[in-house]
Order: structure tokens, then C-alpha cells, then sequence
């Protein structure tokens, strides 16, 4: 029983046995019998995908986003074209097919009007499809046409970019058709064994859909996904397979087939299930053969009444002494070429899904290996990477120059081929003559079968299926040591990389069954679900957040992303990244918070507690020094300033918000690379910060295996090249011990368990619709809070009672708003609303008008503004990007124009000097035009609520709120990497030679004018600082009081801002934030707040002690509302030098200090759990640390119904589902105090 919206509550009917509903029974199953009869003779037609893998061709591609990205499959790569009209994307279908549907899956640069076109000759084309209003997103379009190739054919664009599709997926042909003339017609799974992933209750078994009983039937749980196997008792050659679906139906699945049971091969795929009686027609062997459902298509869960799978010739099995065991397992091999070292001959036969041999890109080629004596062959299959053969022969040899063809195809498709042949040999090869991509040939894997060859076997290891560490309440380090007692060194590595597939999920690590460890998925975020998938919300970017000041609402914003992360299926949300704008040149600006460590720290605290709230695993991002998308090489920076600025956001993160994961960056430091640099993941993540979680790499991102892993890497992503054999072998040879195995492991199970991965069924589907319209205000008020004020001489707010006309001018005023950055970070929107509609909206009914003008043709933008009351100009960069840097800061073309959007602003303002402008962008950018401007708002990106939000604040019906998160720099010329050798460096190297003068601290340094500055925010009231107090260190902390009071005449929101400067022979900046808090105020109203000063906040990294230290001596305290206006100032004495670790220093603080603490009390060591999970309902009795005495402990965080006791006991039981970042603060009996944050879990 579920609520709907309205809170009515439905359940699943049932027929009832009333004698009506008997008569009624018997009639659906006569006329379910009778449709499996005519089905069975005649298949149904289900759409078949034809384009995956096919050959394709466009009008123009920009970079390295070719028109085969389109069509292979994956949603995380796509093809783009350049940016103008028309354009076109084809594929060639191999040979002429009925054409039923088209999908296509457009990025953010869709196609505005487009037609679906098909020929028999790729010259003469007919148009079945065309639309003047495109949406974007996903759409699906039903067409009826013939043709070998087919194209969609953009004629104008829907944004300033080309056009863009992750994927254009032709369907046609039919699921079933007539099935060949050697496929039977008896299921050869009548009776079989059968299981499942969960039954709905007693009644619906897995046995029910294998009975051969059309009125019985197999129901899932509500969930996704499910599963229905059965096991056929030995290999079969099959062919097809029918499914006969109650109401509940699968709308995406698909039918895999196993030898073992637990690595499985995908014989048939769809997003496009019908229900009723669907007939699939495959080519594929195994024993085992399941229907494995991802997305339902109701609201229920998944029901068949039967399961009919059909083998070859009347059904029958293949021939007995065809054994599924490769012979080709771990022989010599050669080929003609290799792409490079790391994809050799041998990779293909070496058993490692994660390996690869690759070519060299020309043809022909092959790959070859010797079973050392001559073998009776009869059949082979064939793993293809992306880069597949479009023609080949697999030949033998018994002499490895005189070649026979055993196996020949102009057709081959890519993916899984299993090949059936019989042939003699004692060489083997695939010789390629057609390559189906620009690359080489590259293949996973080569498995040779033989006649008289046995069956394969699962790998021996520890685990039977019963686990008792499952729905435990044991501490989680308990739990963990029980199942890591059960595991072989194989299978412990098996869990320390993905398993290099993009689908579903732009990452996945395969679980094992066995041990109930289960599957984990990855995926992009920070912005919300990213890589393409459909139905999220886009939110706002992460330095608009930033922007804000405003923790509660980005915990509020975690919170809605990780509800959509865990509705889409998704275990660990890859974001938010933590690493400091260095320069505004970085493509990746707006990914990250701030130029500020402390508001990125505490920013990304929020969103990790928000993300974690949701049962979904946050990984930050990117460990670290990595603030360059093209450095000349090494980044070199002193350990001063890696200590003090880019590393304390991230240590910061784990202190307080305990996130599960982290991601080590593509940066190399100081010659060392991230990924396998001890200084950034041992040092200063597990040992100066205490991370109790996982690091992986950035895809791709690791480069070694002995290194990576005793420098602290736990899981390379996203394959096993360097995490796999080459772990093993490293283990075996003992250059990487079993205690750093062991420990590598045990960082990822205690974070399984303390999510309750093992102790919940999986949920979610990728295909789900997840935003809601509560994420979608969680949105709105992120661009509101988020965008600030920059300039205001008096003509903002608007007033329709005064303004009559408005010209809305600008590309990014209408369909091509830049609403967020590119690359991993982006985020399909579920519907943005555009400026110009926002202003609509807004007025409509007023009486004033709204023009709107793209500006493309600067004139008439221009007549349009100069008859106008007010002009609002919309400027957007698309310099955010990933993978991508710019090499200036001022604005672009607008809308892929020629028309220079500084000039479009100029003009426009010289027509009408009541014009404002809007900035959506990247980072800091120039205006030379801001003396003519009469308003200027910064949007940063601002996610899908842009245009209702900035209508909301051009009105006044929101008072601007949003402070700089970083510098605006009045030229290029004056920011901190102002040399060639810091950006983007020369001779291989980057300097970081600014040392700690980055952002305001460098302007400040310098005493550089900002155009600008740090914190700057205007509002439409006004605000006083006074009576600033600053109370003497006490146990380590000062209280600081100071009020603010509303000076104007609009209720209003101002951020405090609290900064602290150290005694000049530290060498510290001039000031650093060391905290900051939103106040909102009537008119004339006043406030006192509370900050709190720690000692850490005064610390510097003391490179000879190689630790914090607190100077003696007397600080600076400033309070204002900008790093340039700090109107209230005091002092602070410490009166001994203090030394301290950071594992205490960044503990949360309290705003109260203890009176009886001596000024520089020490930090109390407290013990970390890493984590905790308990089923709702089950006692907890935990001691949390045994082995202490005489201290008094409280917690904050706790699940409902879970206490501790001041002796550090936890008792009770939990209430509520749900997860909780859970601190534990302990004070032992001189004042001395400490705490731990680590997150519960409640299933």
C-alpha cells in the first residue's frame, strides 16, 4: 500500500474467489492460452534496437565528440556538432529495415527544429518525422518509414551551441518475427529449478512463471531491480524467449544468460517493454538464463506468468561435448599490433574482463594464441570493447601459417558475440579486415570452447549464501571482520575496481552474491543526477551555491539531490567538489563553492550531511591540489600552502560531515600523481583528518598499482587495470602486504554497512522520475539566495506602476540560457524556465509589455531597447566546462553570433541608459561597460528556476541577498597567476608561487582594487555593524558578539562575515574568513550573533615542526559584510604558543566555551566508529569507547529512539528508517574535550 499526492491510499487488486471472479479467471486464462498459441506461431512484432554499434557519420563534430558516441550505447559520451545551421547525424544500418521509433537522448544543445530523415542511398532522403518545437531531454518519436540509413537532420538550434546527443537510438524490424527455421518451439525451461530476487508473498513463487500454467503466476516486491531465473540444468544453444506479463510489466530489461550463475552476459536489451506477450528473438548460450527488470512499467512490482525460453532445433541442448570452459585461458599469445603497453596480446586470454587487447587503428589486424596442441573447436566468444570489428573470420591453423576460416561475418556487432562453428587447430585467430570505429580492434575478452571441453566453474572462495553479519546490530567494525573472515585474497580484490561498464550507471562494482555483498553503482553529480539521465532537477551550480552563505538551505539542497540519486538506484553520488577557485580562468569554477577553503569546507559539510540523509554515499571531490583543466605538467606548491589551503576544505568535510568516499584528482603534485600521492590520501586525509571512508580514482585517473595502494587508494575506477591481476600479483609478491589489502577493504565494507547496503533490498531505477516540485523550490530558492547584486543606481526593483515597456535582449535571455556549466557536472534539466518567460509570468495582467530580442542582429536589439522604458540584457560564457580552460575574461559571442556580447551591452545601454544586465557565468569575468550600466545582477549558473527566480528579484518581490564567493578582478593582468609559469605553466611544471595569496588574500596582499571583492553583496535595504565584543580565549575558544541592524527601509538579509589577522611574523595573509552567518532583518531591526574563535582558526602550518601552530601574541578580529568593508574590529591575545593536531582542531564547535577549561586546554582523542547500522525495532546496547574512563559524553544527530548515556552507552532502538550524522562530543575531568562525526544508518 502506497499514499498518492492527493493522500489517498491504493493498494494492488486481487480477484477474489467469489464465483464470479472464478468464471472470470478461467476466461483469462483460456484467452491467455489461446494468445500464447497464436503468438507461438506467429511472433508478435516488439521494436528492436538497430543503430547500437552501426556505422556513423555526421555534418561536423566538435573536439572529440564523434558521431559514434552516439550510437554505443553509453549515456556518459555523446556527439556534438559545431555551432551553426543545418546539421546532421546518420547511421548506417548495414541493409534496408522497417523503421518504427527513433529516441534521441540530447545533452543541454538540443535540436530547436529537426526532422528524422531514411534512404536506401544516404543521397536521397524522405522525411518521417519533423518538429519546429523541440524539447530536448529525452524524446521518443513513433515514425513509420524504410531505409538502410537514417538521420536526424537539425535545421535551427535550441541553445547558442551545436547540436548534441548522448545517444540517437533507431528502432525497428521486430522483437520476434518468424524465429529461424532451427530455433524450437518448446520451452526448455517447463519445471525447471527456478529463483528470484523477491516474491511478492507465498502465492507468486519464481517456479510459477516456469509451469507451463498460464493462470499461475511469479510477482515481484515494488522495487527496482528484480529478477526471475532458471537454471536449464546445462548449457543450451538458445534462441528466444517469450514473456507472458500480467498487468505489472517491465518497460526496461533484459534476458541474461550464464554458465555459473553469477557472471552474467546480456543476450537481449529494451527501455521499450510493451507487457501483454512479448516474443525476443537472441542468439546466445548458458545454463542459466533470467529476466532481469530495471524499470517497471507500474507502479507494482514485476509479474509473469510464464517464462517460455527456446533452444535450438525443436529446443533440444546443444551437443553434449561442447564444454563451456575456455581453452584459451592464460596460453601464449601475439598480434599483429598493439595500441600500447598496457594492452597487450595476452590481455585478451588472461580471464579479466577488465583487461583489453587493443590495435593499432588500420586494417588489417589480429589477435592470435596457441592451445598448445591441436583442438577439436566449436565455437568462440567474443568481448568487444567499443572499438569492435565490423568484418572478420575467426581462422585456425595447426602449423600458425597456413590458415583455415572456421567463422567468417561482414556484420558483426559489437558487444557480447558468441560464435558457433567446428573446426581444428591448435592456433587460433580473429583477423579483423573492417574496423566498425576510427580506433583499432580491442578486445576484453577471447574464449575458445572445445568439444569434449568441460563446464565452467565459479572461482573457488569463501561464502555460501549465509550470512549472519546481515541485519546485525553489532558495531560495524564487528560486522566487517566477519565477512572479510570469509573472503579470499581473489575476492577482495574483486571489489577494489569497477567493472569498467558505463551502463547503467557511469560507474559499477560488482558484488559478490555469495557473501551478500552487493552491487554498487556511481554516479555523476554535484548538481544533481548528471550524465544524462532524465527526470532530475537541475540545480543550481555549486559557486551560485556558495553564494548564498546559507548552510541550513545547501543541506536542504544535499538532501533533494540525494533523494533523486537514491530514487535513480544510484549508491554513491559522486560530489560535491571541495577544491579552491585558484583562478577564474578554470574551466571547473563553477563546480567548486569558492577561492575560499573555509566557506568551501563548510559549504560542502551541508551538502555531504544532506546528500548521506537520503541513505546515499557522498564522495567529494577532487583530492587534491587540482584547480587547472590544463597544466603544462606537475603542479609544484610548498606544503605551507597545501596544508593551509587546499587541503582543509576536504579535512574540514570529513571532521564534520563524515562523508562516505573520496575521489583522488587527474592533478599531479610535486611529480607525484594524485591518485598515488601518500602526502594527499595518508597524510592528509586517513592521518591528519582521520577519514574513516574509501578513496577511488577519478575515472581513469590511477597509474599504478604498487604505489596507488600504499599511498591510500582504495578502488580504481573505472576499470581493474591496475586493481585487478596486477593487485593480486602485488599482493602475492607481498609489495603490497595483506594488511594494506585488508585495510583497503575494510574501508569499503564499513561504509556498505554503514549505509545498510547489506541489510536493504536495492531500489531506485535509472529510468525513474525522480524531481519533485519540493526539489524544484529547493531549486528556486538556491538562484534567488544565490544571485547577487553587483551594482544598483537606484533602478532596481522595477515597478510595473512606472515601467511600461521592457526589451529582454540577449541569447541568454530566451531558449539558450546558460543555466549550467558542461562536462561531468551537468544536469538534464526537468524544465527550465527561460528569462524571458520569468519576466512574462511576472507582468502578465500588469499591462506592461515584454519584447524580446536575441540580439543576433545587434541593430534591431538595439531599436528595440531605445523604445523601451527599461532594457534587461542577458549575458552568458560557456567557459565552464570540464576538460576545458579559457584563456580570457571577457564574455563570448553572443549566441554563436559575431556579435560581441560587450558590445551587445554597450550599445544597448547607450541606446537606454535604464538597462541592467544579467550575468550567467562560469567564474569572475570583465566589464568594460559597467559604467554605463544602470543595474548588474551575477546568476553564476542558476539551474532550471533561473527565469522565475530573477524575475522574483528584478521585482523586488525577493530582496537580494547573494555574496561574492569569489574576486572580480578588474582585468586579467591583476590576478595571482599572472605569469606563464603559473598558468598553465612552462617546462612541465605549474607553479603554485603564489604561496598563500590566493583570491581576496592576494588583492589584499598587494593592495590591488577589485572591480569586486570577496563577500560583496548589494541588498535593497542597508545595514549597520556595531558593538563588536570579543571575549579571551577559554578552553581553546573566544566568543565574539556583534550586532547588525537594519539601516533601511526593506525588510533584508545581510551575511556577517568574521575574519582573523595574525601577528605579522606568522606570515599569514592579511585576513582570512574564519566564519560567517546570514541575518534577516525588518526595518530598523537589530540582532546580536555569536561566533565562535577557535585557536586552530589562528593557527599556521609550521613546516619545521610539521604540525598547526598557534603563535603567541595579538589577532585581529574584523566583522563586516565583505572582505573589503570590516567596519568592526578588536583583538585577541593568546598568551602561550599552542601546538595542535587537526583531527581536534576541526572539530565542530560549539558557540559556548567551558568556564572551567584553562585558555589552551588540550584536545581530548576521541575514537571514531567510521560508522553504524541497526534494524528499526532491534535493540542497541554499544558501548562506544570501553576502553575509556572518567569522561562525560553527549551526542547530537541520533536516530529516533537511540540514546547515549553520559557514560558512553547507546541503548534503545530505532524508530525510523532513515540515515543520521551522528557527533559524539567527550569531556574528560581537567576540561579537555573532543568529538567524532560518523553517520547511522536505520533500515
Amino acid at each position: 500500500m502506497r499514499v498518492t499526492p492527493q493522500g489517498l491510499s491504493i493498494s494492488r487488486k486481487r480477484f477474489r474467489q467469489s464465483p464470479q471472479a472464478i468464471v472470470l479467471l478461467v476466461l483469462v486464462m483460456i484467452a491467455s492460452a489461446y494468445l500464447s498459441i497464436v503468438a507461438t506461431s506467429s511472433r508478435a512484432a516488439t521494436p528492436v534496437l538497430l543503430s547500437q554499434g552501426k556505422p556513423a557519420t555526421a555534418s561536423s563534430v566538435q573536439d572529440a565528440f564523434t558521431a559514434g558516441a552516439a550510437v554505443d550505447g553509453d549515456t556518459g559520451t555523446r556527439w556534438s556538432s559545431a555551432a551553426s545551421d543545418p546539421q546532421w547525424l546518420q547511421v548506417d544500418l548495414g541493409s534496408s529495415q522497417p523503421i518504427t521509433q527513433v529516441v534521441l537522448n540530447w545533452e543541454t544543445a538540443y535540436g530547436k527544429s529537426f526532422q528524422i530523415q531514411v534512404s536506401d542511398n544516404a543521397s536521397t532522403w524522405n522525411s518521417v518525422y519533423s518538429t519546429a518545437t523541440g524539447t530536448g531531454g529525452v524524446q521518443t518519436l513513433n515514425v513509420t518509414g524504410t531505409g538502410r540509413y537514417v538521420r536526424m537532420y537539425g535545421t535551427a538550434r535550441g541553445t547558442q551551441w551545436g547540436y548534441s546527443l548522448w545517444e540517437f537510438q533507431v528502432y525497428g524490424g521486430s522483437g520476434g518475427g518468424t524465429p529461424p527455421a532451427t530455433c524450437g518451439t518448446t520451452t526448455a525451461a517447463l519445471g525447471k529449478p527456478a529463483t528470484a530476487s523477491s516474491t511478492e508473498n507465498a502465492g507468486t513463487p519464481a517456479s510459477a512463471a516456469f509451469d507451463g500454467n498460464a493462470g499461475t503466476r511469479w510477482s515481484s516486491a515494488a522495487s527496482d531491480p528484480q529478477w526471475v531465473q532458471v537454471d536449464l540444468g546445462s548449457s543450451q544453444a538458445l534462441c528466444g524467449a517469450q514473456l507472458s506479463w500480467e498487468t505489472a510489466y517491465a518497460k526496461a530489461y533484459q534476458i541474461q544468460v550464464s554458465d555459473n550463475g553469477s557472471t552474467w552476459n546480456t543476450a537481449y536489451s529494451t527501455a521499450n517493454g510493451t507487457g501483454g506477450v512479448e516474443n525476443l528473438s537472441f542468439n546466445a548460450t548458458g545454463r542459466y538464463v533470467r529476466m532481469y527488470g530495471t524499470a517497471r512499467g507500474t507502479q507494482w512490482g514485476y509479474s509473469l506468468w510464464e517464462f517460455q525460453v527456446y533452444g535450438g532445433s525443436g529446443g533440444g541442448t546443444p551437443p553434449a561435448t561442447c564444454g563451456t570452459t575456455t581453452a584459451a585461458l592464460g596460453k601464449p599469445a601475439t598480434a599483429s599490433s598493439t595500441e600500447n603497453a598496457g594492452t597487450p596480446a595476452s590481455a585478451a586470454f588472461d580471464g579479466n574482463a577488465g583487461t583489453r587487447w587493443s590495435s593499432a587503428a588500420s586494417d588489417p589486424q589480429w589477435v592470435q594464441v596457441d592451445l598448445g596442441s591441436s583442438q577439436a573447436l566449436c565455437g568462440a566468444q567474443l568481448s568487444w570493447e567499443t572499438a569492435y570489428a565490423k568484418a572478420y573470420q575467426i581462422q585456425v591453423s595447426d602449423n600458425g601459417s597456413t590458415w583455415n576460416t572456421a567463422y567468417s561475418t561482414t556484420n558483426g556487432t559489437g558487444g557480447v558475440e558468441n560464435l558457433s562453428f567446428n573446426a581444428t587447430g591448435r592456433y587460433v585467430r580473429m583477423y579483423g579486415t573492417v574496423r566498425a570505429t576510427q580506433y583499432g580492434y580491442s578486445l576484453w575478452e577471447f574464449t575458445l570452447l572445445t568439444a569434449g571441453g568441460g563446464t565452467t566453474t565459479p572461482p573457488p572462495g569463501g561464502g555460501d549464501g549465509s550470512c549472519p553479519w546481515v541485519g546485525s546490530t553489532a558495531p560495524v567494525s564487528t560486522r566487517v571482520s566477519q565477512v572479510m573472515a570469509q573472503m579470499t585474497t581473489a575476492q577482495k580484490v574483486s571489489i577494489l575496481h569497477g567493472n569498467n561498464n558505463s551502463s547503467p550507471y557511469i560507474g559499477n562494482i560488482t558484488g559478490i552474491p555469495s557473501l551478500c555483498i552487493p552491487n554498487i553503482s556511481l554516479q555523476d553529480g554535484p548538481h544533481g543526477v548528471g550524465d544524462g539521465l532524465g527526470g532530475v532537477t537541475q540545480m543550481p551550480s555549486a559557486n551560485a551555491s556558495a553564494a548564498t552563505f546559507d548552510n541550513a538551505l545547501e543541506q536542504q539542497y544535499g538532501a533533494a539531490i540525494g533523494a533523486e540519486f537514491a530514487g535513480k538506484g544510484v549508491q554513491v553520488a559522486l560530489g560535491p567538489t571541495l577544491n579552491i577557485v585558484r583562478d577564474p580562468r578554470w574551466g571547473r569554477s563553477f563546480e567548486t563553492f569558492s577561492e575560499d577553503p573555509y566557506l568551501n569546507g563548510q559549504m560542502a559539510t551541508a551538502d555531504i550531511k544532506g546528500i548521506q540523509s537520503q541513505g546515499v554515499m557522498a564522495e567529494m571531490k577532487h583530492v587534491a591540489v587540482y584547480n587547472i583543466e590544463n597544466p603544462a605538467g606537475t603542479v609544484i606548491v610548498d606544503k605551507r600552502t597545501m596544508q593551509e589551503l587546499y587541503l582543509p576544505a576536504f579535512q574540514a568535510a570529513v571532521q564534520q560531515g563524515s562523508p562516505a568516499a573520496a575521489m583522488c584528482a587527474y592533478s599531479i603534485v610535486n611529480n607525484v600523481p594524485a591518485c598515488q600521492n601518500p602526502d594527499l590520501m595518508n597524510t592528509g586525509l586517513y592521518s591528519q583528518a582521520n577519514f574513516g571512508g574509501f578513496i577511488t580514482s577519478d575515472w581513469g585517473g590511477t597509474h599504478s598499482t604498487v604505489e596507488s595502494a600504499n599511498a591510500g587508494l582504495t578502488v580504481e575506477m573505472p576499470n581493474g587495470y591496475f586493481f585487478a591481476d596486477f593487485l593480486a600479483q602485488a599482493v602475492a609478491n607481498g609489495t603490497v602486504s595483506q594488511t594494506t589489502l585488508n585495510t583497503m577493504v575494510s574501508r569499503l565494507l564499513t561504509q556498505f554497512f554503514t549505509f545498510g547496503l547489506f541489510d536493504k533490498a536495492p531500489s531506485g531505477s535509472r529510468d525513474a522520475t525522480v524531481t519533485t516540485p519540493a526539489h524544484v523550490q529547493v531549486a528556486l530558492q538556491g538562484a534567488e539566495e544565490g544571485t547577487v547584486l553587483l551594482k544598483n543606481n537606484g533602478i532596481l526593483p522595477l515597478s510595473t506602476a512606472t515601467t511600461h515597456s521592457i526589451a529582454v535582449i540577449g541569447w541568454d535571455g530566451g531558449a539558450g540560457v546558460q543555466s549550467i556549466g558542461g562536462g561531468s557536472a551537468t544536469v538534464t534539466s526537468s524544465g527550465t524556465v527561460w528569462p524571458i518567460t520569468g519576466i512574462q509570468n511576472w507582468v502578465a495582467g500588469t499591462g506592461t509589455t515584454v519584447q524580446y530580442d536575441d540580439a543576433t542582429n545587434l541593430a534591431s536589439a538595439v531599436t528595440l531597447a531605445r523604445s523601451s522604458d527599461v532594457a534587461i540584457v542577458y549575458a552568458s560564457d560557456n567557459y565552464g566546462n570540464e576538460e576545458h580552460d579559457t584563456t580570457t575574461l571577457d564574455l563570448p559571442d553572443n549566441g554563436g553570433s559575431q556579435v560581441k556580447q560587450n558590445d551587445m551591452i554597450a550599445q544597448v545601454a547607450a541606446a537606454n541608459p535604464h538597462t541592467i544586465v544579467v550575468l550567467n557565468n562560469n567564474s569572475a569575468i570583465n566589464m568594460p561597460w559597467l559604467n554605463q550600466v544602470a543595474g548588474v545582477f551575477e546568476g553564476f549558473y542558476p539551474g532550471q528556476q533561473t527565469g522565475t527566480a530573477m524575475a522574483a528579484l528584478i521585482f523586488g518581490d525577493v530582496n537580494p541577498s547573494g555574496k561574492l564567493p569569489v574576486t572580480f578582478p578588474k582585468s586579467l593582468a591583476d590576478v595571482p597567476a599572472d605569469t606563464a609559469a603559473q598558468w598553465p605553466g612552462t617546462n612541465g611544471q605549474v607553479q603554485y608561487s603564489e604561496g598563500l595569496d590566493v583570491g581576496y588574500r592576494w588583492y589584499d596582499a598587494r593592495n590591488i582594487e577589485p572591480l569586486f571583492p570577496f563577500g560583496f553583496g548589494l541588498s535593497y535595504t542597508t545595514f549597520g555593524y556595531s558593538n563588536l565584543q570579543v571575549g579571551a580565549l577559554n578552553g581553546g575558544n573566544a566568543t565574539v558578539h556583534v550586532t547588525v541592524t537594519n539601516t533601511g527601509s526593506r525588510a533584508g538579509t545581510d551575511v556577517a562575515q568574521l575574519y582573523v589577522g595574525d601577528p605579522a611574523p606568522t606570515g599569514e595573509p592579511v585576513h582570512q574568513l574564519r566564519g560567517y552567518q546570514r541575518v534577516t532583518l525588518n526595518p530598523g531591526q537589530s540582532q546580536t550573533l555569536t561566533f565562535t574563535v577557535s585557536t586552530h582558526d589562528l593557527a599556521y602550518w609550521n613546516t619545521g615542526s610539521n604540525n598547526w601552530t598557534t603563535a603567541a601574541g595579538t589577532y585581529q578580529i574584523l566583522v563586516g559584510d565583505s572582505s573589503r568593508n570590516l567596519p568592526q574590529t578588536g583583538t585577541l591575545t593568546v598568551p602561550t604558543t599552542v601546538n595542535g593536531a587537526i583531527a581536534a582542531a576541526l572539530a565542530p564547535k560549539s558557540a559556548t566555551a567551558d568556564s572551567a577549561a584553562p585558555a589552551t586546554a588540550a584536545a581530548l582523542s576521541v575514537p571514531n566508529p567510521h560508522g553504524m547500522s541497526s534494524p528499526v525495532h532491534s535493540a542497541v546496547d554499544w558501548a562506544f569507547d570501553p576502553a575509556a574512563a572518567h569522561r562525560a559524553y553527549t551526542a547530537s544527530g541520533l536516530p529516533p529512539g537511540i540514546s547515549l548515556s553520559a557514560s558512553g552507552t547507546f541503548t534503545g532502538a530505532a524508530t525510523r528508517t532513515g540515515s543520521y550524522t551522528v557527533t559524539v562530543t567527550a569531556k574528560d575531568q581537567d576540561g579537555a574535550a573532543g568529538s567524532a562525526t560518523f553517520v547511522w544508518t536505520t533500515t
